[in-house]
């Protein structure tokens, strides 16, 4: 995730998760990673560092890459990506990669991303305003309503502005969501296959039974989370 034309660390962990998915567990030396030929929607991109460092870690088929309307971060975005595409393999890898406007909440169903079909959506610390801790939660939803029902995996830089963390977790509880954290390997390929339920997750943190984390004020760590109804 980006503001300002940074990459924040919570990308690069999860990143660094991504890499390590193989189809059963953590991925052994030359085992194919999960994402292998997979469609990948980026939430929030920023300056796109996260889309590339997956393509050249995983090369999915396709990688759909975002970014709101306003204030030229889509097109800050584009700019980036055609830098880089030849440096990173891209195109050598036959990997597909585009970018358009998505807007948090700002959608119906017939947005022609909620219509597409998904294996994975993805994010990473794109709360830092009140508006987006509500909003968010409403596409993720609207996501997991549409035809694909993908795995929606975000990371998050957890009490980095503690009165966003609550919202955005209340908020999710509210439209129906389950917000899982996954520490490993392991617990994201019990998510993806659905053997756990949300109480039944070994987590890294306490959470209550809303799903908000108890311990709201200790010190900063980043978190990848998987979203599910």
């Amino acid at each position: 995730g980006t503001t300002g034309g940074s990459t924040w660390p919570a990308a690069r962990v999860l990143a660094s998760f991504l890499s390590r998915l193989g189809t059963n567990g953590v991925s052994q030396p030359g085992e194919e990673s999960i994402l292998r030929s997979s469609r990948i929607l980026e939430l929030g991109s920023g300056t796109g560092w996260l889309g590339l460092a997956i393509c050249t870690n995983t090369s999915p088929s396709y990688l759909l890459l975002t970014e709101q309307s306003q204030g030229g971060a889509l097109e800050h975005l584009k700019q980036n990506i055609e830098q880089n595409r030849i440096s990173h393999g891209i195109d050598a890898q036959g990997v597909v990669m585009d970018c358009c406007t998505l807007d948090f909440g700002e959608h119906d169903e017939d947005h022609p991303v909620m219509k597409a079909n998904w294996d994975f959506v993805i994010g990473s610390d794109l709360v830092y305003l009140p508006e987006l801790a509500r909003s968010l939660p409403e596409t993720w939803a609207s996501l997991l309503r549409g035809p694909s029902k993908p795995l929606i995996l975000y990371c998050h830089t957890l009490r980095r502005y503690d009165d966003l963390d609550q919202a955005l977790f209340e908020n999710a509880k509210k439209l129906s969501l389950h917000v899982f954290e996954l520490p490993d390997a392991d617990a994201f390929h019990a998510f993806a296959s659905g053997k756990q339920k949300w109480d039944q997750l070994e987590r890294a943190a306490a959470h209550g039974s809303d799903g908000v984390p108890c311990d709201l004020f200790g010190e900063q760590r980043v978190v990848v989370y998987g979203i599910s109804l």
